[in-house]
This record gives C-alpha cells, sequence and structure tokens, in this order.
C-alpha cells in the first residue's frame, strides 16, 4: 500500500481503538503518536504530535534495514522529499533520521487521500471541469518540479496523493521515485506503479521510460475525475492493456519505436474513441457520460497517448491553453 497520510477507506463502522504507544523511547520522547494512518509491508504510518513544537504530523516508522521494491533504502524517499522541498504541491518533510535503531520520516499532516475524497464524493456527484482543471494544475506543476530536478515519481495514483482543508492537492509517497540524472540511466526497474495507473509501455516491459510515465498515470486521474469512476479496470496487465487499446486504438502504440510488432489483446480498432466518452459539452444527452470542451479534451488526449514520445510532458502540458481560460490558481513550479 502507499504510505498516505490518510485513514483507512473502510466503510464499516467501527470502534475507536485506544492511541498507538510508542515502544521506542528515543522516538517517544519527540512524538506523540495520535493514530494510525495506514500500514503495509515496510512498516506504519502515523498521525503524530512533536512535543516540542506542538505541531501535528504524518510520521512513518519502518526498521532501518528495510528497502522498498525497487531495492532502494529507506533514505532514498527522504532524498528525494528533501530535493523537492518549498513547492507546495509536493508534500513537505519535516525531520528524519534514526531515533533508538528505528528509522522515521516525519512529514506535515496535510489530511485525507484523493482517492479517499473520490470515494466519498462517488456517489454525490461528479468533479466539475473547473475543479479537474485547478487539481490538474497542481499536480502537473509538483510532477514539473520533479522532473525539473531529475526525478520520476513513478506510482501516481489517488492513494499517493493528499487533499487539504480548502481543497489543495499535494503529491506524496516517493518511495518508488527514481533519479534520472544520478541513478545511471537505463535500464530502469519494470516493477513500478499500481495497475490501473501504467503506462502502455511499462506493461509491455519497457526499461528504458522516461517522466513521461508520470503523464500517464496523470491522465488516468484526470479521467478518473471526470467520469467518477476509474477508467482502466483489468485485473491483470494484460487486462488493462486491453481496455487502454479498446478505447484509444492500435494506431499510436504501433508507430512507438520500440513496439516489436507483438501481439496486442484487444483494441480492433486503430482509432481513438476516447472522445465517445467525454464528448464536449454541445455533443452531449442529458445524463450522459462527462463533458469536456475542447481544450481540456487537446489535454487529456495529449496525457492519454500510447506512444510516449508523443505524449505530453508536465511542461507542456502546463502550456496548454486549458490552463489559461479561467484563471486556475497558480502553483509554483
Amino acid at each position: 500500500m502507499g504510505w498516505s497520510s490518510t485513514p483507512h477507506d473502510g466503510d464499516e463502522a467501527t470502534t475507536t481503538p485506544p492511541p498507538p504507544v510508542l515502544k521506542n523511547t528515543a522516538m517517544a520522547s519527540r512524538f506523540q503518536l495520535l493514530e494510525v494512518l495506514g500500514s503495509g509491508t515496510f512498516g506504519v504510518v502515523h498521525r503524530a504530535r512533536e512535543r516540542r513544537t506542538g505541531e501535528i504530523v504524518a510520521i512513518k516508522c519502518l526498521r532501518a534495514s528495510i528497502q522498498d521494491p525497487d531495492g532502494h533504502y529507506f533514505a532514498a524517499e527522504v532524498r528525494a522529499l528533501e530535493t523537492c522541498s518549498g513547492h507546495p504541491s509536493i508534500v513537505q518533510p519535516r525531520a528524519s533520521g534514526l531515533l533508538g535503531g528505528q528509522a522515521f520520516l516525519a512529514m506535515e499532516f496535510v489530511g485525507p487521500t484523493l482517492k479517499h475524497v473520490m470515494k466519498r464524493d462517488r456517489f454525490r456527484r461528479r468533479h466539475t471541469e473547473l475543479e479537474v482543471r485547478l487539481i490538474m494544475r497542481q499536480l502537473l506543476a509538483g510532477v514539473r518540479r520533479m522532473n525539473r530536478l531529475g526525478l520520476m515519481h513513478r506510482d501516481l495514483k489517488p492513494d499517493n496523493i493528499l487533499v487539504d482543508s480548502r481543497g489543495n492537492v499535494k503529491i506524496c509517497d516517493l518511495g518508488l521515485s527514481c533519479s534520472f540524472t544520478t541513478d545511471g540511466g537505463p535500464p530502469y526497474s519494470n516493477l513500478i506503479g499500481s495497475r490501473g495507473y501504467r503506462a502502455p509501455e511499462i506493461i509491455l516491459g519497457s526499461t528504458d521510460y522516461d517522466e513521461r510515465v508520470d503523464t500517464w498515470s496523470l491522465g488516468v486521474i484526470m479521467a478518473e475525475l471526470l467520469a467518477g469512476k476509474h477508467t482502466f479496470l483489468g485485473r491483470t496487465d494484460k487486462e488493462n492493456l486491453s481496455e487502454i487499446l479498446d478505447i484509444l486504438g492500435t494506431a499510436d502504440i504501433k508507430e512507438w519505436p520500440d513496439y516489436n510488432g507483438q501481439r496486442l489483446p484487444g483494441g480492433s480498432q486503430p482509432g481513438s474513441f476516447l472522445r465517445h466518452s467525454f464528448p464536449s459539452p454541445r455533443e452531449a444527452r442529458i445524463r450522459g457520460p462527462p463533458t469536456l470542451s475542447e481544450a481540456g479534451f487537446e489535454v487529456l488526449s495529449g496525457l492519454l497517448r500510447c506512444n510516449p514520445e508523443k505524449r505530453l510532458t508536465a511542461k507542456s502540458a502546463l502550456q496548454h491553453r486549458w490552463f489559461k481560460e479561467a484563471n486556475p490558481r497558480t502553483a509554483r513550479s
């Protein structure tokens, strides 16, 4: 699971458990744990209070010897967060290190994950185009900052995006991030991302990808926000690729220079049907699919290009007219 600063998304009513107690005395002298926000293979995330300052933070606790699935030590995420420190669309680190032999990372406490918010609002309404534009502006700005610093996130999904009390979003969980300037370049690990948000080139086994694996994920998130449901629901990578090609067609991926002619699942038509899922307002029927302006569709379709060489980067997406039409909130990049 992701290291997201949010309570569990379970629907069942449960009794409130007692506050956790830190057995590590060195850490307990610095932080008061208030509740568990999430847990996974590599440790636990808590909402906590720093005793000296009184600030509420999210704190990850795990064994110092644990490595993430890409083979990097816990310190890799710390370095990535510190590298991106100061950007308003990326969660801010507060402290990190070893206390009594236990590795920890304290970050600003933001709020629930975007996944939690979407699940809560799912039966109320879809996100409007203006709301999606505001969210995408912030996410693309955060990804552009990472790219400028030579980083790929490689696991963008609603679980790894936090929403504050004013509706602003922040990217979190940089545990699978990779530096394409200091980590030696390709080949990169192909064991990245979460099913449903993996770019086609990752599903096809590429290890020579670039930062546009992140903008694909943002395109999937944009479609999910507009539609109020996940776009690609395959139970396996093969099923997921089939669903992608059923909507986007096969012509684009076959133009990718690294496509080696392998048989593709699904995708019986070469052309894209994406516009049918997101029609323009003047073409939409009452209670039909979510509408999207021409400018908005240009961004969505530009992010969801199967051929990564033709896919929008975060920088090029932010320069699109869609983000200039309604004066969306600016975010430093």
